[in-house]
């Protein structure tokens, strides 16, 4: 398959999960090279707030998925072009279920510390996504208490700190499957068109969105299981190899 638009996440798939990762020199200059062929575009759960240094250096120049599926944006203005909001009777029944624990609450495009714990929060007006970071010992219990809220979405994924699990909390429809059907919509592909990378559990969505389903090498054992194919992992440059092998014939 020769896809038209590739979807690819960004921690563990474009950069090492690991604090203040950016992507490879290599990566870079391969999505540079290959712009002039196929459509790339970004889809992670990270806000704009700390998905901006990766996304100025990738100098994407299709809309990005960011905030696990709340917004699409522009990468080189910011602009927000699409969004959902978690309804605000939910959010105080996130906020609920999480007041006996101890960990940060982080909305919007809050960063590490800007937060509290969901005892000290006060949440008002509009809110895109709420994380709960850094909730590893607790987060399987918290992750069966929220299914029971039913207008949004849980997913326990792997920390962009690199320091346990974070669960990020959406509307029931801004999944990076719903952000993916809005983005081939607005760029005029098919999902037939399109390829998505992923490495962790909440990929599931962006796999539900796209054709052609890739694996990192380093990706967790469930999203491998749902993978048309594993690729290199994020420290060999799978992703570079992977877009580089699908324009390859464009270079002749």
């Amino acid at each position: 398959m020769k896809p038209k638009l590739i979807i690819f996440d960004l921690d563990g798939t474009a950069i090492p999960n690991i604090p203040n990762g950016l992507p490879s020199n290599r990566l870079v200059q391969t999505i540079a090279d290959s712009k002039e062929f196929i459509r790339l575009s970004a889809a992670t759960g990270r806000p704009i707030t700390n998905a901006k240094p990766i996304l100025d250096k990738l100098n994407l120049d299709e809309p990005c998925i960011i905030s696990a599926g709340t917004q699409i944006i522009n990468p080189h203005t910011d602009e927000v072009v699409w969004e959902i909001l978690i309804d605000p009777k939910d959010v105080q029944a996130v906020l609920k279920l999480c007041k006996p624990y101890d960990f940060e609450i982080l909305v919007r495009n809050e960063l590490l510390g800007e937060g509290a714990p969901a005892r000290s929060r006060n949440l008002e007006g509009p809110i895109n996504v709420m994380y709960a970071m850094h909730c590893s010992e607790k987060g399987s219990e918290l992750l069966k208490q929220l299914d029971d809220i039913s207008g949004i979405t849980a997913a326990g994924v792997l920390s962009w700190t690199g320091e346990g699990l974070d669960i990020h909390i959406t509307n029931k429809l801004a999944t990076k499957e719903h952000a993916i059907a809005e983005l081939l919509t607005m760029l005029g592909i098919s999902r037939d068109e399109t390829m998505g990378v992923g490495d962790g559990n909440n990929d599931v969505h962006l796999f539900r969105g796209v054709g052609m389903k890739v694996a990192m090498g380093n990706a967790t054992d469930l999203l491998k299981s749902q993978a048309d194919f594993v690729c290199k992992s994020v420290d060999e440059d799978g992703l570079a190899d992977l877009i580089f092998n699908s324009v390859s014939d464009q270079f002749k």
